[in-house]
């Protein structure tokens, strides 16, 4: 019998199901839709299309590198976040959903204001300065990060989505990588940073382990790269600036004791879609005005 697209997705959605991987039809039909160029809406309406040899076995390396445990954005180069698609590679963190919340959040912060400055601490793939640029065609963005492959990563979906110009890409370790001059202080800093404790990141599921692990390890107890984000985030805020980050469910009591010793007055948190505190916005005084 000649496989089919339907075949295949069908013994591979079972197939994955019985490995215990959580959405098992979805990335069946993910990796069927890389395999063949096209979207997941093509594969329902060719189900009945045969696949060659040469498609089947290339479909079962696939199927063999997702379940050593391979991130599936890693294996197909792109993932979706809000409303676009990002490419992804190795050198950068897989984005979360959770991720979305705090995009959402620093968006509700600027709401008001028609312009200012936006600065992301670890900007990864460039996905939440890119998805900021989309919301708020005001505002002039600086994205950071540590590694240069990954802002050659950012760089590149910059470009994809028509934000280059909007976008300053700075390699160094946080605000290191910045010069301080009369221009330099933000409206707000956005920032998801590694937050896992150091000893945890060995019992994390091996797709994960695979992600940098410079994006992961947030030190003994997660919180040390937060640390040194809060303590001289105010030096870089206007008055009544604002920094918003994404933290570990069991975090936001040490959080909210380093944002006051920093000097943030106000600290609002926000809950993932599991109900645990997951980003928390610190403020100094009143929001700038437009």
């Amino acid at each position: 019998m000649i496989p089919t697209v339907g075949m295949v997705l069908r013994e591979t959605t079972l197939f994955f199901t019985k490995r215990g991987l959580p959405a098992a039809r979805l990335e069946a039909e993910l990796l069927m839709a890389h395999l063949l160029g096209t979207d997941r809406l093509r594969l329902y309406t060719d189900g009945e299309r045969p696949l060659n040899k040469e498609e089947v076995s290339k479909y079962k390396a696939l199927i063999r590198q997702r379940l050593s445990g391979q991130p599936l954005a890693y294996i197909t180069g792109k993932k979706s976040f809000l409303s676009w698609e990002f490419q992804i590679t190795p050198a950068v963190l897989v984005p979360r959903p959770e991720t979305e919340i705090l995009v959402e959040r620093v968006v509700e912060e600027c709401r008001k204001l028609t312009t200012g400055r936006l600065l992301e601490l670890g900007t990864g793939s460039g996905i939440i300065a890119i998805s900021l640029a989309h919301y708020l065609p005001g505002f002039q963005i600086d994205a950071v990060d540590l590694s240069p492959a990954a802002l050659e990563v950012a760089a590149a979906n910059a470009e994809a989505h028509q934000q280059k110009e909007r976008i300053n890409f700075y390699c160094g370790n946080l605000y290191a990588a910045l010069s301080m001059d009369s221009g330099s202080r933000y409206t707000g800093i956005v920032t998801n940073p590694p937050y896992i404790p150091t000893a945890v990141i060995p019992t994390l599921a091996k797709e994960v382990q695979q992600e940098p692990r410079v994006a992961l390890d947030g030190g003994p107890d997660g919180t040390e790269v937060i640390r040194r984000i809060l303590a001289e985030a105010p030096h870089w805020l206007v008055p009544g600036g604002f920094l918003a980050l994404e933290h570990g469910y069991d975090q936001l009591p040490e959080i909210q004791k380093m944002a006051m010793e920093a000097g943030f007055t106000e600290i609002a948190s926000y809950q993932d879609y599991a109900g645990w505190p997951r980003v928390a916005v610190c403020r100094r005084g009143t929001p700038p005005l437009s």
